[in-house]
């Protein structure tokens, strides 16, 4: 029996699906020395668990995306959900670690299936402010997973050993797969688009001149080229130039976690109230670029700390949930037909905004704050330029 779409337990099953990628990172990082030192290998080897895997979750949805348009979500689904059971098995018995690193990159290919159909099929069965009251409860659940995976996997590594990770992580796959086969029902609803090279490049380039929908994917990429800015430089910066401990670095970052879910909550509300998607977009942009713009003021002052920063961080990944559940929508919205592509474009960008952030913030840091603070700054700008200057105009317009 199909799960009602608009039962807690349907959103509860996509946040389950969005959760997959962060719960198969964060929950393996308390292990990564056990695991070199149990295959016999090096820090930096076991390390690439992390990278091979993110390398599948971002080719996943370049392919997965547009297979969803011409066979459908559901096999699709089916297909993610197998992989990463599988793979998370054979990761679980893997007796050297070049078995393991190939299948965390199968694994991160199924997690990437999985997770990027979340939000079409969201797209396929709800429309305006109920599509992006979803979009917002399904993004708390999602965020719930940086929080507690290291947790999860810490206290793993405290009675057993790293192979106990992969195994809760295979039994999640299972759970999934066997919801996914008995309780989803197709979302989609449109003629099936063929899949030929030419059909696809068609397909991507109707996305990618979109103006609202390539837009949206842009401000969405450019915010959270934002927040990898603050996720990739906070450990140095908090912990090697500010000393805090690992204990309160632990509890700041969830801190500030906490922001994105109260941010894509008080989002949801406003979705359901019929409060038009413009209003928390220009506010989550405004009180994002003051934000950034103050932790800027306060390092080139000589006032940068934890605590002085930390107010400003936790508005911003406020900011950040009140825009993504919208920018995803505005990208999905006007690609019906082909929304498993829209889809992929969203997550493609975001992800290679947020390595170059990444890596940007990592070539610059020298100790100081500004490295970071700028960086996040640079991108809410650009974000808040794109949005006002080309999305708005040309959604005015349709």
């Amino acid at each position: 029996m199909a799960i009602n779409k608009n039962s807690f337990a349907f959103t509860v099953y996509l946040g389950g699906l969005g959760i997959l990628p962060p719960l198969s990172i964060d929950m393996g990082l308390p292990a990564l020395s056990s695991i070199a030192t149990s295959l016999h290998t090096t820090p930096g080897m076991s390390a690439l668990t992390l990278s091979l895997f993110l390398a599948g979750f971002a080719v996943a949805p370049i392919v997965g995306g547009p297979c969803a348009d011409r066979f459908g979500r559901r096999p699709v689904l089916l297909c993610g959900c197998l992989l990463f059971a599988l793979a998370a098995i054979a990761c679980t018995f893997a007796p050297t670690i070049e078995i393991l690193l190939a299948f965390r990159l199968i694994q991160g290919i199924g997690a990437g299936a999985a997770a990027v159909l979340s939000m079409v099929v969201v797209r396929d069965l709800f429309e305006g402010n109920e599509a992006r009251a979803r979009l917002s409860y399904v993004s708390i659940l999602r965020s719930l997973g940086p929080m507690i995976a290291p947790t999860i996997g810490a206290w793993l590594l405290t009675f057993s050993n790293w192979r106990w990770i992969y195994g809760l992580l295979a039994f999640a796959g299972v759970v999934l797969l066997i919801v996914t086969e008995r309780g989803f029902a197709e979302s989609a609803k449109h003629d099936r688009v063929p899949f030929t090279l030419s059909a696809l490049k068609a397909s991507y380039a109707e996305v990618i001149s979109h103006r609202v929908s390539f837009g949206y994917a842009a401000v969405n990429a450019l915010v959270f080229g934002g927040m990898f800015a603050y996720v990739s430089n906070s450990p140095l910066l908090m912990i090697q130039s500010f000393g805090l401990s690992n204990q309160m670095f632990g509890y700041l970052f969830a801190g500030t976690a906490m922001g994105i879910m109260l941010g894509a909550f008080v989002n949801g509300k406003l979705s359901e109230r019929n409060i038009a998607h413009t209003k928390p977009l220009f506010a989550g942009l405004l009180l994002a670029c003051i934000a950034t713009t103050v932790n800027v003021a306060l390092t080139l002052l000589g006032l940068a700390a934890p605590w002085t920063l930390l107010p400003c961080l936790f508005l911003y990944t406020f900011s950040a949930g009140l825009i993504a559940s919208n920018c995803t929508h505005g990208c999905l919205h006007p690609m019906p037909r082909i929304a498993g592509v829209a889809s992929a474009v969203l997550t493609f960008t975001q992800m290679v905004v947020g390595a170059v952030s990444s890596a940007i913030v990592a070539f610059l840091y020298n100790g100081s704050a500004l490295a970071m603070t700028g960086i996040m700054a640079a991108f809410i700008y650009s974000a808040a330029a794109v949005y006002f200057l080309c999305v708005r105009p040309a959604e005015k317009k349709c």
